[in-house]
């Protein structure tokens, strides 16, 4: 019972304080190319702020679900590239979507219905079986160290910059939150939970937990509250024509994430912080797949 309460806790919470910060790397990217890059380095750097409670959970006992995909170069590359476009088609990222349908725009139960369909499409053209490596982190290592002082630098300078204080909280919060989650629900993350959601389709006896569910409701709550607390909470109606733009965006971002072994909230808080070359391949590819779609987007803006 106890782990169950702290999951929804720590679940809600995580809802609060990525809707407060807005979180989702599309619009990061946005106002990096805006010369804002606060919110871009404080997304990244939230898988890299959980690792300082690494020492804790070792000395408890307790590993924090790292992996690593072992998955060829050309189908990362491919995966994030096509994930980061369809990022743009669907003005939203995996985390960006669940925010933005916590605001009332119900358009984006289309986006994650695509998700399911795009994660089906290609186990049912690739047939590949999961494939990834639990990585331990390491958190004594001098690089571990060195590259969480640099980022908390850089992102206390930035913050100073711009005046974004509030990022660095929110960046250093959901680190500790999201890797506390992991403790009491491995396996919490939206990406996750859509992947083992679409495995139903090909594992009869696929089952997810009563308390997966719940804590993924909660992350919706939580995202909900916000927006009610701020008055920021705006219905939008379905609209057929946005509804399948979302469907055919979550799709292809179905794909893209199946190719890679998870969207990119799995990536930023279970992959890169491993700090391997083939751990950093998949988040470089969805970055750059966003730049390439955000150009793409504002020709066609211009030419229109």
């Amino acid at each position: 019972m106890f782990s169950l309460v702290m999951a929804l806790l720590l679940a809600f919470l995580i809802g609060w304080v990525s809707q407060r910060m807005g979180m989702c790397l599309v619009k990061g990217c946005e106002q990096l190319l805006a010369g804002r890059p606060t919110l871009f380095v404080a997304l990244i750097a939230c898988g890299l702020f959980g690792l300082l409670l690494a020492p804790l959970y070792r000395f408890a006992g307790v590993t924090l679900p790292l992996y690593s995909p072992l998955v060829a170069y050309p189908l990362l590359v491919a995966g994030g590239l096509l994930f980061g476009l369809a990022s743009v088609l669907n003005n939203g990222c995996s985390v960006g979507t669940l925010t933005r349908f916590a605001c009332g725009n119900i358009n984006k139960l289309f986006t994650m219905l695509g998700w399911v369909l795009g994660i089906v499409l290609w186990y049912r053209l690739h047939m590949m079986a999961d494939q990834r490596v639990e990585v331990m982190a390491v958190i004594s290592n001098h690089h571990y160290w060195l590259l969480l002082g640099i980022v908390a630098v850089v992102l206390i300078g930035l913050a100073l910059a711009h005046g974004n204080r509030h990022l660095v909280y929110a960046s250093l919060l959901l680190g500790a939150l999201t890797s506390g989650l992991y403790v009491f629900e491995p396996l919490w993350t939206p990406s996750a939970f859509f992947y083992d959601l679409s495995q139903m389709f090909w594992q009869p006896g696929m089952a997810i937990s009563v308390q997966r569910y719940a804590v993924f409701a909660m992350l919706l709550v939580g995202m909900t509250g916000y927006t009610v607390y701020r008055g920021t909470f705006r219905f939008e109606a379905l609209v057929l024509s946005k509804a399948l733009v979302h469907l055919l965006a979550g799709s292809l971002m179905g794909v893209g994430g199946a190719m890679m072994l998870g969207g990119n909230d799995s990536q930023i808080l279970l992959v890169f912080p491993t700090l391997s070359l083939m751990s950093s391949v998949p988040l470089v590819s969805i970055v750059l797949g966003i730049f390439v779609g955000l150009w793409i987007k504002r020709r066609f803006v211009r030419q229109g």
